[in-house]
C-alpha cells in the first residue's frame, strides 16, 4: 500500500461514508423524512398561492421570496437534515445513542478521526443535495404561479452549502459525544445562549431569582454565543456594502472548532465491546 493511499485511510473511509450517504436509505421509509423537507416549500407555497391572495406584484414577490428562502438558511432544517444522514438511530429503530454499533465498528481498523470526517462528509453532501433540490422544486412550483423573484444563484446554492457545513459540525460532535454531555452542550448553546439574547433585551426586573437568572444567561451568551454555528445568507452579505469578514471568520472556525471537539469526544468516550 503507498503512502498516499495509506493517509487516504486514515483521513477518509469509503465504506464509513457509503452506509451514511446511501446503504442505510435502502429502507423506503428512510425516505419519509429527507422528502418531507425537500417538498416542504414548494408544498406551502403551492397551498398559499392556489388560494385567493393578493395579486403578484414587484414588492410582494420579494416578500414571497424571502420568505421561502428563509427555510434554506435554516439551522434547525440544516441540524435535522444531517442528523439523518449522520446517524443510523433512525434507520434501527431508535433515536439516538448507538452505542452498539460505533462500538463494533471500532474493533476494526479504523480512527476515531476517520469516522468524523467520513460521517461529516456524507452529512455535508446530504444535506446539500436535500436543500438544493429543495430549493429548485420551490423555484418551478413557484414560476408555476407566476412567482420569479426566488433567488436560484450560484450564490443561493452556496450559502446552502455553507449552512450544511457549519450546522453538520455541530451534528457530527453531537452525534460522538457521550448522550448525557451532548444533551449538556446543546441546551447551553441553544437555550441558554438563547434567552441571554432575550434577556440583553429586557429591562431590569425586581425580582432576585429572575435577575440571577438574567445573569447567568448573559454571561453564557456573551462567552459562548458566538460557538453557536450561525446561519449564513450570502447573498444578502453580497447586497451589503461591506463584507463581515469577522463574522465570516467566526463561521469558518466553528466548523474547525467542532470538528476538533467531535474527535476528542470519541477518543475519550467508552465502549462496551464485550456486549458484543
Amino acid at each position: 500500500m503507498t503512502t498516499v493511499s495509506k493517509i487516504n485511510s486514515t483521513l477518509f473511509n469509503q465504506a464509513v461514508f457509503v452506509n451514511a450517504f446511501c446503504t442505510k436509505f435502502e429502507d423506503w421509509r428512510y425516505w419519509l423524512f429527507p422528502l418531507l423537507v425537500l417538498i416542504l416549500p414548494a408544498f406551502g407555497m403551492a397551498v398559499t398561492l392556489s388560494m385567493p391572495h393578493p395579486a403578484l406584484t414587484a414588492e410582494n414577490q420579494k416578500d414571497y421570496a424571502e420568505f421561502i428562502q428563509e427555510y434554506y438558511t435554516n439551522g434547525m432544517v440544516f441540524s435535522f437534515v444531517a442528523y439523518l444522514f449522520i446517524s443510523d438511530g433512525p434507520a434501527s429503530g431508535k433515536l439516538i445513542a448507538e452505542s452498539d454499533t460505533l462500538s463494533l465498528l471500532f474493533t476494526r481498523p479504523i480512527t476515531r478521526f476517520c469516522y468524523v470526517i467520513s460521517r461529516y462528509c456524507a452529512a455535508l453532501v446530504g444535506a446539500s443535495l436535500v436543500m438544493s433540490l429543495s430549493l429548485l422544486l420551490a423555484k418551478v412550483v413557484g414560476l408555476c404561479f407566476g412567482l420569479t423573484a426566488i433567488d436560484i444563484s450560484p450564490l443561493m446554492f452556496l450559502s446552502i452549502l455553507c449552512n450544511a457545513a457549519s450546522w453538520s459540525s455541530l451534528m457530527i460532535f453531537l452525534h460522538s459525544a457521550a448522550p448525557l454531555l451532548a444533551g449538556l452542550v446543546y441546551f447551553i448553546l441553544y437555550g441558554c445562549s438563547g434567552v441571554g439574547a432575550i434577556y440583553s433585551r429586557a429591562e431590569q426586573s425586581k425580582d432576585i431569582f429572575l435577575e440571577v437568572l438574567k445573569s447567568v444567561c448573559l454571561f453564557i451568551d456573551n462567552w459562548f454565543g458566538d460557538l453557536l454555528p450561525t446561519s449564513v445568507n450570502l447573498v444578502s452579505m453580497a447586497s451589503t456594502s461591506a463584507f463581515d469578514l469577522y463574522e465570516f471568520s467566526i463561521f469558518i472556525s466553528n466548523i474547525g472548532f467542532f470538528l476538533l471537539l467531535a474527535v476528542f469526544a470519541l477518543s475519550v468516550r467508552e465502549f462496551s465491546y464485550g456486549a458484543d
